[in-house]
């Protein structure tokens, strides 16, 4: 998966944890590989090279609640990558791509049109844009329900205070549990 431009090239560290686990997923930032089931729980590793990616899943203020990823174990560092950032192993919930139909995928395909026009609306502010096109999702009347507006606003203040990025443009970016919850998976990015 490593060949594919615009991934993250690096190989998955050898690390005790990690040997032997097939690789299910590979972002710009992240290698995704599959974890053992726990009390009927699928788990994976996440490999993450960006420090805004491990903010977002280990800091003691990041955001938690019905529309963010289970974290189960930070597992600290190993290696670096070929970006110069540390790898750090971060056991987590699975979670799985959206399907074309069903709740979660329409609250996704809204937030992401909603996203996507706010940051046209907003595009000559540049860098800001991400930013201030989620603010505008948390204050303009959508008729998102109130997990969905808290995990808006838990996700703004995020972003603000760690100087992250927001998307919930790529797809990947938002997913779902099995019992069809929609999860903000990976909606932030670095500067």
């Amino acid at each position: 998966m490593a060949d594919i431009e615009g991934l993250l090239p690096d190989p998955v560290p050898d690390h005790p944890l990690l040997r032997g686990r097939r690789e299910i997923g590979r972002g710009e930032s992240t290698i995704v590989l599959e974890a053992d089931t726990v009390d009927g729980l699928e788990r994976v590793f996440k490999v993450l090279s960006s420090p805004t990616d491990y903010a977002y899943y280990t800091a003691p203020d990041r955001p938690t609640g019905r529309h963010f990823p289970l974290v189960y174990a930070d597992h600290g560092t190993f290696g670096r990558s070929s970006r110069g950032f540390p790898f750090h192993i971060v056991e987590v919930e699975r979670l799985y791509p959206l399907p074309g139909h069903g709740e979660a995928a329409e609250v996704a395909t809204k937030l992401s049109t909603s996203y996507f026009d706010a940051c046209m609306m907003w595009r000559n502010l540049a860098q800001d844009m991400g930013r201030i096109a989620l603010h505008h999702l948390n204050v303009t009347p959508m008729g998102w329900s109130e997990a969905v507006h808290d995990s808006l606003k838990a996700l703004e203040v995020f972003s603000n205070e760690y100087g992250a990025l927001p998307d919930l443009i790529k797809a990947d970016n938002l997913m779902m549990r099995k019992d069809g919850t929609l999860v903000f998976s990976d909606p932030v990015f670095m500067e």
